[in-house]
């Protein structure tokens, strides 16, 4: 019998036996995370590329159907109304294109002409059920957006989020510049710099279309990636918002991408913005707006994979684009040509030429 029993126990594992081995499946593990972490990203950005060409797609379809692509954002003809504010909105490129991304019923929910806005505070229950809803076409896996919708303070309703904006124009959006954008004020100074600032479009007017992007489809983006804000208040990243930073992009080509520079950013309400999440986690997160800047004026394309940001090109293709293609070096002014450096190859370089559809220059490469 005690034979028989020392034999047994020389078939077990000792405690420092077992402290070897779990050290070594936690050493195992430790290597795996990271393999497992970058498969589920790498399927996330998949999943993320694949909206942007479904997004294009339905811009493209949009294209041919009317003859155009649908404006960053539309207003009534002969207003001074500008999206520096959330007051006066009405319809955008994202409400726009809903009937060729299979949401046509969706798009009947939205009640918007001339005498009815897109969010009223007088009526906030006007084209809440379209501005609420959650679309997965809209979001990219990669970010937090999902179930956090934009609520502010100002605002009755969750507005739901997107990830998504289209090329707009690098003008600060005041009703100057817009005016003469749409061709109603030929005199205001931006008059003579639209070229070196519209990409796919401005505010109603000028219409884009294939044919008068002189750069060629190939060589403008459409649409390019934008992360959520990091809070209720935060209107960055919301779908069916036509406000900059919100669902489009202005500004943006004086900044690289994923810019961490500080004070990138100009968005309404920036205060509430930092009583929720604090100056020091805004920093850290490089989402840190202009604190001196109440107004949605500029944007900066973003996104959480590492490395860089996707966007799609007019041709309906969807690139990712490195934190370090060559960004140039042009001013921060209300519009680029102000300064005449702005516009000399050396300074207006591949990020700036493929955000301006019509600059007249070459792109020699993406990345």
């Amino acid at each position: 019998m005690l034979s028989h029993f020392r034999i047994r126990r020389q078939h077990g594992f000792t405690l420092v036996e077992l402290l070897v081995v779990i050290a070594i499946i936690g050493i195992l593990v430790a290597l795996l995370l990271p393999a497992i972490q970058a498969a589920r990203e790498a399927a996330r950005r998949i999943q993320c590329s694949n909206n942007l060409k479904n997004l294009a797609l339905g811009m493209l379809v949009h294209h041919d159907s009317v003859g155009h692509f649908p404006a960053p954002i539309t207003m009534p003809p002969g207003t001074t109304y500008e999206p520096l504010l959330d007051n006066r909105l009405f319809s955008n490129w994202a409400i726009e294109i809903l009937p060729q991304i299979e949401q046509q019923a969706l798009f009947d929910q939205f009640q918007i002409d001339p005498l009815t806005r897109l969010y009223d505070r007088n009526n906030p229950d006007i084209n809440r059920t379209g501005r609420e809803t959650e679309l997965s076409v809209m979001l990219c896996p990669s970010d937090t957006g999902g179930g956090n919708p934009f609520q502010g303070k100002r605002n009755d309703g969750h507005w739901a989020r997107g990830n998504y904006a289209i090329n707009g124009f690098q003008f600060w959006p005041s009703s100057g510049p817009i005016r003469a954008m749409r061709g109603d004020d030929s005199s205001n100074p931006a008059s003579r710099y639209i070229d070196f600032n519209i990409g796919m479009g401005g505010v109603t007017r000028p219409v884009m279309s294939l044919r008068n992007i002189q750069d060629g489809a190939t060589n403008t983006i459409m649409l390019a990636e934008l992360r959520t804000g990091l809070s209720p208040n935060d209107r960055r990243g919301v779908w069916a918002m036509g406000m900059c930073g919100s669902n489009f992009h202005c500004r943006h080509a004086v900044l690289p991408i994923n810019s961490c520079g500080g004070f990138d950013d100009d968005v309404y309400d920036v205060d509430e913005i930092y009583q929720d999440v604090g100056e020091g986690t805004l920093a850290s997160e490089c989402m840190l707006p202009d604190r001196g800047v109440d107004r949605s004026g500029q944007s900066v394309v973003r996104s959480l994979h590492p490395g860089g940001a996707q966007v799609a090109m007019a041709d309906g293709s969807v690139h990712f684009l490195s934190d370090f293609i060559d960004a140039g070096n042009v001013s921060g002014g209300a519009y680029i040509g102000v300064d005449p450096n702005d516009i000399r190859p050396e300074n207006f370089r591949v990020w700036q030429r493929l955000n301006v559809s019509s600059d007249g220059f070459t792109v020699e490469q993406r990345e």
